[in-house]
């Protein structure tokens, strides 16, 4: 059976981590960076509610559903949605399905093409380049919209574009083009940071009649 991991949910936690903070393309590169490395220093912990669409490009069909990212240094993740349950503690993985009551466990992998936070800091300076496209007015606040494309043709997806709010340097939307042309769109709804996660929240426990399929 296929191991599990987590590629497709580290690029999700790790564009949301990244990008709370003030972007600005072109010759700025290096003080950008510098800001965002001093912003990340200062985060133990982090709880994002999102909302998630997606435009598939074959079947022109759409899904939207709601999610919480849940992350703490140390590669500690937990994404909760509707059908869905991923978590780890940076050493152990479950993923849970509950609609079919399923839960898979594997041992965490750092799979060299995941974009975790921790790699985020030096793997997007040098593997995207960044325009501002332009700066548009929402709820009475200035939104810088940038966009962001792979210097290589091989990538997880061919595109990002972001709306920043420029006054509060946090990331108001992602918008990401995938290697199948699916447009897939999250919204940050709250923003809680340095709450004390426990540690707890990175653990589980399969509730009774959940179908346990142990990789490790």
């Amino acid at each position: 059976m296929k191991r599990i991991y987590l590629n497709k949910i580290f690029w999700i936690a790790s564009l949301i981590i990244f990008l709370f903070s003030n972007l600005i393309a072109g010759d700025d590169a290096e003080k950008i960076l510098r800001n965002i490395q001093k912003k990340y220093e200062s985060w133990n912990d982090a709880t994002i509610s999102f909302t998630q669409q997606v435009l598939f490009a074959v079947t022109k069909s759409e899904q939207s559903f709601d999610g919480k990212l849940t992350v703490k240094k140390g590669n500690k993740y937990r994404i909760d949605l509707e059908q869905q349950l991923i978590i780890t503690d940076g050493k152990i993985v479950w993923s849970v399905n509950k609609t079919n009551q399923q839960v898979m466990i594997d041992n965490y992998r750092d799979d060299p093409k995941s974009l975790t936070p921790e790699k985020m800091l030096t793997n997007i300076p040098k593997n995207y380049n960044a325009a501002l496209l332009n700066r548009e007015e929402s709820g009475g606040k200035d939104i810088a919209v940038l966009k962001l494309l792979p210097k290589e043709g091989r990538s997880s997806f061919r595109s990002i574009k972001m709306w920043v709010d420029e006054d509060q340097s946090v990331l108001k939307k992602i918008q990401i083009i995938d290697a199948s042309n699916n447009t897939i769109t999250y919204a940050i709804t709250s923003l809680l940071i340095n709450s004390g996660v426990k540690e707890s929240s990175f653990s589980y426990q399969p509730p009774n009649g959940f179908e346990v399929i142990d990789l490790r």
